[in-house]
């Protein structure tokens, strides 16, 4: 008889609905200020190693098929923001010219998007490790982030760099 009861009383529980859409923080500037965040769904994780992968392996036309025509890129090395022509390879090309091959280590991939928007977030941190056609190497941190649209296509790359110690 108590089987039964505790039985009973843990059926209700188990039938619940649960809320696994927790929304936290907050962003502050822009037509977003006040929204909050929230994880978003992995398949963006894949998407954005896809395309990371594809940097990394030097194959540009994967890359170009993963973003919108137009990305706005904030480099790491260079001051600015930039609008750049993904039509084409030409822009990635001319960015990995002076490298022979480039090795990059992940430490996460997070996937969040913003409350009421279309816009989904990855954010990452890696080292990169390129080795250039003169035979030096350099090795930097990135903190990386990738927005993708409603398209699941990348519309923007945010970068921030440091020398490794």
């Amino acid at each position: 008889m108590k089987k039964l009861l505790i039985l009973l009383l843990i059926i209700p529980f188990l039938s619940c609905e649960t809320n696994t859409e927790k929304m936290a923080g907050e962003w502050y500037r822009g037509a977003w200020k006040g929204k909050k965040f929230q994880l978003a769904d992995d398949k963006y994780v894949t998407l954005a190693k896809k395309f990371m992968d594809a940097y990394e392996n030097m194959n540009p036309s994967t890359m170009v098929e993963m973003t919108t025509d137009t990305v706005k890129f904030h480099p790491a090395d260079v001051a600015g923001v930039f609008d750049v022509d993904m039509t084409n390879t030409d822009f990635i090309v001319a960015r990995q010219a002076p490298m022979d091959s480039i090795n990059r280590n992940y430490t996460f991939l997070l996937p969040i998007k913003l409350e009421e928007t279309n816009t989904t977030i990855i954010e990452t941190h890696f080292r990169e490790d390129r080795y250039l056609k003169t035979g030096e190497t350099e090795s930097v941190l990135l903190f990386e982030r990738l927005l993708f649209n409603q398209d699941d296509k990348i519309s923007r790359v945010v970068q921030w760099m440091r020398p490794v110690d």
